[in-house]
């Protein structure tokens, strides 16, 4: 079955409105060429295997109340990630001095 991307999407909301598991994003994404951490592009297809667990439970209510969850972030790109600093973050040799 193949499904359009909404905005904001990410490979576990689509895993959770269209099979009602988080188990099925791992297939789906294989299925797809994509890694379960990938950002998608709006508006592109993607198939949804048959033969995933499905929770027809989740399913009927996502359905019922018309849930899409969309809750990726397109801006991440945009801003600045900060540096890790600390004593679990140092490299020996690097910036972690042993005498």
């Amino acid at each position: 079955m193949k499904e359009i991307i909404l905005h904001n999407q990410s490979i576990l909301d689509v895993a959770l409105q269209h099979t009602g598991t988080v188990e099925s994003c791992f297939e789906i994404a294989t299925r797809n060429g994509f890694s379960v951490s990938d950002q998608l592009e709006a508006g592109i297809s993607i198939e949804i295997p048959e033969n995933v667990l499905k929770n027809t439970d989740v399913l009927n209510m996502y359905s019922a109340k018309k849930i899409e969850p969309a809750t990726s972030h397109s801006d991440i790109g945009d801003s600045e990630i900060p540096t890790l600093k600390g004593i679990g973050y140092m490299q020996i040799g690097n910036n972690f001095k042993t005498s």
